[in-house]
C-alpha cells in the first residue's frame, strides 16, 4: 500500500467517528489527502458538501464485494443515521451474526480498498506550476487605485479559504503594461499590508512579477486568511487607464474602487463587465458610465468567470 493510499485509508476511518457523513459541516472533517479528492478546489464548506461526500462514498462502494459494501456504507453512515459509530458497528454485527470485532476489521478492509480506488480515481501528477498551485481560492478579492496619492499605488484584499491542509505561502502576479517605458526593478514599491510578508519577488517578463507570500502558518481546510499587497509606481505614465482583474483561479466575488479624490484625472469612467481583457486596451467605454461618489468609482460583480476581464476603465482628464 502506498504513502498516499496509506494516508486516505486513515482519513476515510476518522470520517467513521461519530456520526461519520451525515456530521455538521462534513466537509471540513476531511483530511488533506481526501479533500482534495473530493472537493478540489471547491469550497468544502458549500451547501452541497453532505452531498457530494455521500456520492463519492457510494461510487466507492460500488466496486467493493457486495458483503464489504453493505458494511462499508453502513459504518459511514450512508445506509445507517444512527449518530455514532459505535451503534453502527453493533448493528452491522447484529444483523449478521458475526463479532463487532469482526466487523471492525472488514471495515478496515473496505477502507483500504476504497483508498485504493480513490487513488486510481484521482491521480495527482507533480505541478510545479507555481501560478495554479492548489489548495485555496479567492472568497472576495477588492482592487482599489488610489489615483489620489502623490504616486499611483494600488492594492489587493484578498480573502483566501484553504481547501488542503498545509498551506502556508501563496503566489500572485502583478503586472504592469506601461504604455510610454518599461519600468525599472527599483522603480516599484511591493509590501504586504496584512496577512503576511512578501519573501520573493521577480520579473517572470518586461511587463509581470511574481511574489510569493509567506502567510505565517499553516492553514487548515476551511481556513479563510486575509492578505493585503500593495504596489507603487513612479506616476501615472507607468499604469494603463484600468483597475481590472482577470481571474485564473477560482474566485467567488471581485470589487473594484478608484479613488480620485477631489483631483480632477479622470474625464469619465465604465465598467469592464466580463469582457475578452484585449477590449480593455481600446480605451472605450462598453457599459454605462460610473460617477465618483465622495471621490471614489466603485463597481461590485457577485459571481466572475475565469479568463474574462473585470473592473473600471477610464479616460484621463486632459486638464
Amino acid at each position: 500500500m502506498g504513502e498516499r493510499v496509506s494516508q486516505l485509508a486513515e482519513e476515510l476511518g476518522e470520517l467513521l467517528k461519530g456520526r461519520g457523513v451525515n456530521a455538521d459541516r462534513v466537509g471540513s472533517r476531511l483530511g488533506p489527502q481526501l479533500s482534495a479528492v473530493v472537493f478540489a478546489d471547491a469550497d468544502p464548506e458549500s451547501s452541497r458538501s453532505a452531498i457530494v461526500v455521500h456520492r463519492w462514498m457510494r461510487a466507492c462502494a460500488a466496486e467493493l464485494p457486495p458483503d464489504l459494501a453493505e458494511i462499508f456504507l453502513g459504518a459511514t453512515g450512508v445506509t445507517d443515521p444512527q449518530p455514532f459509530l459505535t451503534g453502527r458497528i453493533t448493528r452491522l454485527a447484529l444483523e449478521r451474526g458475526v463479532s463487532e470485532r469482526t466487523i471492525q476489521r472488514r471495515v478496515r478492509q473496505a477502507c483500504a480498498l476504497v483508498a485504493d480506488r480513490l487513488d486510481r480515481l484521482s491521480p495527482v501528477p507533480p505541478d510545479e506550476n507555481p501560478f495554479a498551485v492548489r489548495g485555496w481560492f479567492v472568497e472576495r478579492l477588492l482592487s482599489i487605485a488610489r489615483l489620489d496619492e502623490d504616486r499611483p499605488r494600488f492594492i489587493g484584499v484578498r480573502d483566501i479559504r484553504v481547501t488542503l491542509a498545509g498551506v502556508d505561502a501563496i503566489c500572485e502576479t502583478l503586472s504592469i503594461v506601461s504604455p510610454h517605458r518599461l519600468l525599472a526593478d527599483d522603480e516599484l514599491a511591493v509590501t504586504a499590508t496584512e496577512g503576511g510578508e512578501v519573501t520573493e519577488l521577480s520579473r517572470i517578463s518586461p511587463s509581470t512579477w511574481r511574489l510569493k507570500l509567506e502567510l505565517g502558518r499553516e492553514l487548515s481546510v476551511g481556513d479563510i486568511h486575509r492578505v493585503g499587497v500593495s504596489v507603487t509606481v513612479p506616476s501615472r505614465e507607468f499604469i494603463k487607464p484600468y483597475n481590472a482583474f482577470v481571474p485564473v483561479r477560482r474566485t467567488r466575488r471581485f470589487t473594484a474602487e478608484v479613488h480620485v479624490g477631489d483631483r480632477p484625472v479622470i474625464a469619465r469612467a465604465w465598467r469592464y463587465d466580463g469582457v475578452p481583457p484585449p477590449a480593455m486596451e481600446d480605451g472605450v467605454a462598453l457599459a454605462p458610465t460610473l460617477d465618483p461618489t465622495d471621490g471614489v468609482l466603485r463597481a461590485s460583480w457577485p459571481s466572475v468567470r475565469r479568463g474574462l476581464a473585470y473592473g473600471i476603465g477610464w479616460a484621463w482628464s486632459t486638464d
